[in-house]
């Protein structure tokens, strides 16, 4: 993990309001810390996996944007920040985002409920967005 890149990440959120999203290709500059995301996967299919798969998401002609919602800033010092929701703005289908992340074995993949995404997406990125999840 770069920890100077971490601490960086950590201070920018520490400035914005919760919930905090962060672009998923920021979330993983720097990130080998697979408590960060599908921690709770047994065995964890490791951070590359996260990252290639949902850094390919910004590949697709219906995806505009894909974010990491941050569960807990600081989990400690030698800790990235952890998220256990994507949010996938765009026009992608719920049941082809469930195929494209098959491998990462979320829990939950469906419609996010705008309300809990904050204000730093659009009105119209909240309605449409889809949220992955893991437990």
């Amino acid at each position: 993990m770069d920890q100077e890149k971490s601490d960086a990440l950590k201070k920018e959120l520490e400035s914005q309001p919760e919930p905090q999203l962060v672009p998923i290709d920021r979330f993983f500059d720097g990130n080998d810390d697979e408590g960060s995301i599908g921690c709770n996967l047994v065995p964890h299919p490791g951070i590359g996996l996260f990252r290639e798969t949902l850094l390919s998401l910004l590949q697709r002609p219906d995806v505009t944007a894909v974010h990491a919602l941050i569960t807990e800033l600081d989990p400690g010092d030698d800790a990235w920040p952890f998220s256990d929701t994507v949010v996938v703005t765009g026009a992608i289908t719920p049941e082809a985002l469930q195929t494209a992340i098959v491998d990462l074995q979320p829990d939950e993949v469906g419609p996010a409920d705008p309300d809990a995404l904050g204000t730093s997406l659009s009105q119209s990125d909240r309605s449409s967005a889809l949220v992955a999840w893991w437990d």
